[in-house]
């Protein structure tokens, strides 16, 4: 019955190590959703700025060039990012609920792994939409108003790349500050899939059925 027990533990430690992965699991999912999101908008607009925008005839070849470059960037960066979002949160999701033993961790840092790659894409298309605004009020508007325009989406900018940094600063994590739980899973008190003989997994199976029941042996 000791034996019974001690498996029976040790399931259960590991089970609650896993409820722990899988709330990273969630937060990494609802933080990929509300950036692809995001991209998805941006990448909105910037489509509609290329498709509907009348440029006059006699605007300059560098201001259209600007304008066209930008606007290029600013959507393939978008939709890069909401692409990179949608297959990271199917697939990685998927290889964590139903993988093998351990896909949960491999998911859950494959995740962690992909945020730098995101986040990239997010933060280049959102300054190329400000930039392809900016060339469209030079090409728009009169010489004092795109001056004006194009001060005020300058500090935009700025104020933007100020905020991302001071806040990333605030609340971001060194690898020594980050909780892991690689102790947790390799700690012998987890057993692995391969050392787990067949005798100790059927002992295990009737331990968990008989506490299931209330059913003790005495």
């Amino acid at each position: 019955m000791l034996a019974a027990d001690k498996l029976l533990l040790q399931s259960n430690v590991k089970q609650r190590a896993i409820q722990l992965r899988e709330k990273e699991l969630n937060l990494f999912n609802d933080n990929f959703n509300a950036v692809g999101t995001q991209s998805a908008v941006l990448a909105g607009f910037a489509m509609t700025s290329f498709a509907e925008i009348d440029l006059p005839h006699n605007a300059f070849y560098a201001q259209k060039a600007c304008l066209h470059l930008f606007v290029t960037i600013s959507i393939c960066a978008n939709l890069m990012c909401t692409a990179s979002t949608t297959f990271v949160s199917v697939w990685g999701s998927g290889k964590a609920l139903r993988g093998k033993d351990g896909s949960m961790d491999k998911a859950v840092d494959g995740m962690h792994a992909e945020r730098a790659f995101i986040f990239a894409c997010f933060g280049v298309g959102l300054i190329t939409t400000l930039m392809a605004l900016m060339s469209a009020a030079w090409i728009l508007m009169t010489l004092e108003v795109a001056i004006v325009a194009s001060m005020g989406i300058s500090w935009s900018i700025y104020v933007i790349i100020r905020q991302a940094r001071r806040i990333h600063a605030k609340f971001g994590l060194s690898p020594s500050e980050a909780v892991t739980f690689s102790d947790i899973m390799t700690s012998p008190v987890i057993p692995s899939t391969s050392d787990s003989s067949e005798p100790e997994v059927l002992l295990l199976k009737n331990a968990q059925q008989h506490a299931r029941r209330g059913i003790y042996d005495v």
